[in-house]
Formats: structure tokens, sequence, C-alpha cells
């Protein structure tokens, strides 16, 4: 084989620097072109996700508030972020008030609820759940809330308007006088004086009882972690406390919503006339990644006293 022969076999030092010049720029058109839809794919995942943060914050809160006992919203802010609290309730029903039913009794326990009076029972005139009863709850009557003087407040100890035992309910008997369809409660512990005013005795059969399973918390903390991973979370199962905890001790809690940025909670009253008491007020900023979502939800309570 010949010096020439050898000497042009392979690439030059010239030729392989081309080839690398050619490829960068064929790489920086091809990333050019690449980079603005994968850009593109990774905002609209980050979007949809802040879009399903806030549709579990509205369905959430929106469902808790709606079926809250009258009068039991309560917001708080502490170390633990900014709280909204209130008393779930499991059915509602028209209890029998002084002189609605004469004074008729199953046994020992009167049907009739007469504000005032020692009570270890009373009768409704519809179920609390068509078709089932609830399991054992607490009994709230003419709850008034914060506002309120203190027996008035079903937060308070030893109010006069919730049971501190869990009640049971039941069928009333079939037998006259009762109806069929119709529940009895029966009082746990101690029984119950219950204080809050009722209607007259003109006024028969327009007095609400209401089932309360306990209280519900919906705690929002923006530094959760870090100022970029804020949470709003959901608590339930811990005691009812004169003074709203935030967050909760003694539970854990089940995450509602991440990316938290910012957060404003107030409840204001209904105005006069309107078919619900109390309306949650709630101002979330979601962030993620310079893609931003502000949830303004307004969550009015279905009861009202």
């Amino acid at each position: 084989m010949s010096h020439r022969s050898l000497a042009s076999a392979g690439f030059t030092l010239i030729e392989l620097v081309v080839v690398i010049v050619v490829t960068a720029i064929v790489a920086s058109f091809i990333v050019m072109f690449l980079d603005a839809p994968i850009e593109s794919y990774f905002a609209q995942t980050r979007r949809s996700d802040l879009v399903d943060s806030a549709n579990r914050i509205a369905a959430a809160v929106t469902a808790d508030v709606r079926t809250a006992l009258p009068n039991s919203l309560r917001t708080s802010t502490g170390g633990g972020g900014t709280g909204l609290e209130l008393l779930a309730t499991e059915g509602t029903a028209l209890y029998y008030g002084e002189g609605d039913k004469n004074g008729a009794m199953n046994g020992s326990l009167p049907e009739e609820l007469t504000i005032g009076s020692p009570s270890s029972g009373f009768g409704t005139l519809d179920s609390f759940s068509p078709g089932s009863f609830a399991p054992a709850a607490y009994v709230s009557v003419g709850n008034l809330g914060t506002g309120a003087p203190a027996i008035y407040d079903a937060y308070s100890a030893g109010n006069g308007v919730m049971t501190s035992a869990r009640a049971t309910v039941g069928p009333n008997p079939s037998a006259p006088p009762y109806t069929a369809g119709e529940n009895f409660v029966t009082l746990g512990g101690p029984g119950m004086t219950f204080q809050a005013p009722g209607a007259p005795a003109t006024q028969p059969a327009v007095h609400n009882a209401y089932l309360v399973t306990g209280p519900v918390s919906y705690v929002c903390n923006p530094n959760a972690i870090t100022p970029s991973t804020g949470t709003l979370m959901r608590y339930s199962g811990y005691v009812v406390s004169p003074v709203e905890p935030v967050p909760p001790g003694g539970v854990t809690g089940a995450l509602i919503a991440h990316d938290v940025a910012a957060c404003t909670i107030s409840i204001v009253a209904a105005p006069p006339g309107y078919p619900y008491g109390q309306i949650a007020i709630l101002t979330i900023t979601l962030s993620s990644n310079g893609e931003s979502l502000q949830v303004f939800l307004e969550a009015p309570t279905e009861y009202s006293e």
C-alpha cells in the first residue's frame, strides 16, 4: 500500500470540525422547535393540576358547609394557618314541642320536648333518614351560634343546645297515638335540658332537631412545608372545643389541595329572608412553577334556625 493511500483513509480534522458544527446547528434547530411544545405540555399539565385542586376544594367545602348545624360556622387564624370549623350533621327532623301532641306518652318517656325541662327523649313528626335510621349522634336543638350567650352555643361546655352524650334514633311505636314513619330520639347519659327558645305552642310542629356527628375543620396553611408547598387540609373525628383549634390535635388531616400560596376565610350571616343562615367565603390562591389560579368560593348552609 502506498503512502498516499494511507494518508487518504479516515477523516481530516477540518472535516470533523465541520461535522460537529453542522450537528450542533441541527440540534439547535431541533431544540428550538421542540422546546415550545414541550414547555406548553408541562404548562398545561400544571394548569390542569391547579384546576383539579380548585374542584376538590369546591366539592369538599360546599358539601360540608351545606349540611352544617345552623350557626356553627366559625373561623380563626393561628400558628397552623387559617381554619374554617363547623359541626357536621347527618339528618334533621321536626320535633314535637310542648302542646304539639297533648303530652302523649311512650311508657315513661314524653313524646313532646319542653324547652327548659329535663328530657330523656322526644318524638319527631318525620324521619331523620327515610328508610333507615341514623347511627348514634349528638342531638342539637336551637343553636344560636358563637355570637349568642354561651348557653345557646353548641361549642360551649355545658351549653343548653347540644347533648354531651350521643343519642339513638329509632321508629316511634306504631300503636296510637303515634304515627308510622315518625322517629323517637332517646337521649344518652343523664338526658338533657334544652334551653334555647322554641316556637310558641300556637305554632306547632315548626321546631328543628339535628343529629350532629361532630366537628369538621378545613385548615389553609400557605407555609405548611415551604412557601411553595402550602396545603388545605380537612380534619374530623376530634372533640368539640370552645376555642377553635388550628389545626385540631390528635387527628390526621386529609389533604384536599396542595400548592396553596395564600388564603383568606370569612363568614357572614345571610340577609333576612334568605333560605340559609350563614355563608362561608374562601379566597384561595394556588400557584405552581409560574402558573397561578385564584379560587373564590361562596358556600351557604342549607339549614337555618
